[in-house]
């Protein structure tokens, strides 16, 4: 290619791209409102949902959930550029980690010993399961979407980081609906529906994230 040519090509390609975490904002708030119009459209929500807030530990559900969720987004938004910093955040996400374990341990200290198997299974087990990941599909794709206009150098890691957003957030939709408060319950089975999602996020980015 000549000089002339290759001039004319960079002066050609100045298009301004918008922000990854603008086109996030914009999109991201649509994907959770259709996340819980299906739940609601399904499920329902709990009938005490506003005083199951007054509860410090149902309210620590949104909390942890909302967390990990939005600390996710922060650290794969990191990832997606190829100068970011590969560790920055990931002590974030261990911290929320710590803290859903910390709850946990209190919850099975405090829960009486013939209490705990009940308290950890619960009611709704399997709905927590298969609902999580359903809720956490929309979120999670419209992440991936847009993480696919950075340039990671790392699509396995920003994918599994991405899927710990969009389903930590899918989790906290789906709190809205869970009647069980107990840390024995939530941290169990919400970890590992996320970590489900996070596991077939980081597959899918490896393929899709790779430039």
């Amino acid at each position: 290619m000549k000089t002339d040519d290759f001039i004319r090509v960079l002066a050609a390609d100045r298009r301004r791209h918008r922000p990854l975490r603008n086109t996030l904002l914009m999109a991201l708030p649509v994907a959770l409102a259709l996340s819980a119009l299906a739940l609601w459209l399904t499920l329902g929500f709990r009938p005490d949902l506003m005083q199951s807030l007054t509860l410090p530990l149902s309210l620590a559900r949104f909390l942890v959930t909302g967390a990990l969720g939005f600390a996710g987004l922060y650290v794969s938004l990191n990832l997606a550029r190829p100068n970011g910093r590969k560790g920055a955040g990931l002590g974030l996400l261990l911290l929320i980690a710590c803290v859903a374990l910390g709850l946990m341990a209190w919850a099975y200290i405090t829960t009486p010993p013939d209490a705990r198997l009940m308290a950890t299974y619960g009611k709704s087990m399997f709905t927590c399961l298969l609902t999580i990941p359903v809720l956490s599909i929309v979120p999670a794709i419209v992440i991936l979407t847009t993480l696919r206009q950075g340039a990671t150098t790392v699509p396995a890691l920003t994918g599994f980081v991405a899927g710990l957003a969009g389903s930590g957030l899918g989790a906290a939709v789906y709190a809205m609906y869970c009647t069980e408060d107990s840390p024995l319950f939530y941290v169990t089975w919400y970890g590992l529906a996320i970590l489900a999602v996070a596991a077939t996020s980081a597959l899918v980015g490896s393929r899709v994230l790779r430039w």
